[in-house]
């Protein structure tokens, strides 16, 4: 529901300006060794429920991008990493969580920017190469827009498909 100004309502707007400055901190505070990410750079968003796959031809659904709860979607950068470190990364934020690893999809950051999203690097314990993709919009359905966007130009991997 928006005000009358078509805003969205003032606890969504509050969230938003405090993400923007969590943000703001983490761009000043994250490590200064870690590299900037580059348009060209492939990243990883991994896929551990089976719902956010169509099983019938392996695409990936629309779901796997939607940031919920949180205000930003984790992905992993392919910077520096064999496509078995990827994989790798991904079998440690699933046994991490507690949940299976079922596939990967891969896309640039490119793509995400061209969403009007922006990514930072975010490095945490065990994965170097995490990072953020933020500045998702308050509301549901333009978050589920620009969803259907971003797995339209990813490449979905199964786990069970990849080669040892």
């Amino acid at each position: 529901m928006k005000d009358a100004l078509n805003r969205p309502p003032l606890l969504d707007r509050i969230k938003w300006h405090k993400d923007c400055v969590r943000h703001w901190l983490n761009r000043k505070l994250f490590n200064p060794k870690t590299p900037a990410i580059t348009d060209e750079e492939q990243l990883a968003r991994f896929v551990l429920f089976s719902k956010h796959v169509v099983a019938l031809d392996q695409r990936i659904k629309p779901d796997a991008f939607i940031p919920h709860p949180y205000p930003d979607l984790s992905v992993t950068r392919h910077l520096d990493l064999s496509d078995q470190q990827v994989w790798k990364c991904g079998s440690a934020i699933a046994t991490m969580r507690k949940r299976t690893l079922y596939g990967r999809a891969d896309l640039s950051a490119a793509i995400v920017r061209q969403q009007s999203l922006e990514i930072e690097p975010a490095p945490i314990e065990g994965n170097p190469n995490h990072a953020n993709i933020f500045r998702w919009p308050a509301d549901k359905p333009s978050q589920k827009i620009i969803a259907q966007q971003l797995a339209a130009a990813s490449a979905y991997r199964s786990y069970a498909a990849k080669t040892p």
